[in-house]
């Protein structure tokens, strides 16, 4: 009885693993629409389960004053520039897409429906 309560509960649950597809976005926080940028593509994903599960979304943020942030996305203070060496985003705010690692494109955003373009493939 008890071994069958347990696999219908973690049957019932998510999985924990991560989305295959990543969004990796540049802003700077100072910028009055990038922080709103930032807000909007946050509240898209406490919306929305199905966006959250296929999309896994990282923020770096070159602001030398980042913001106090907790939501959705993983958010990294970026003023020490080591993201931004290792990827080299162009004009800001700039979003990468992965899958598994590699880059399929990037480009710079001005909205959060642009976040879509990182969702893999059907």
């Amino acid at each position: 009885m008890m071994k069958t309560l347990l696999l219908i509960v973690a049957l019932a649950l998510p999985p924990l693993s991560r989305a295959a597809a990543e969004a990796v976005l540049f802003i700077d926080s100072s910028q009055p629409d990038q922080a709103r940028l930032l807000a909007d593509i946050n509240q898209a994903l406490f919306y929305s389960p199905t966006l959250r599960a296929s999309l896994s979304v990282t923020v770096y943020d070159i602001n030398p004053r980042p913001q106090a942030f907790s939501g959705e996305i993983t958010y990294r203070p970026d003023a020490g520039g080591s993201a931004v060496a290792r990827y080299h985003p162009g004009p800001l705010p700039w979003l990468f897409c992965q899958t598994k690692g590699t880059i399929r494109n990037h480009l710079t955003v001005s909205n959060k429906e642009q976040l879509c373009l990182c969702l893999p493939p059907n």
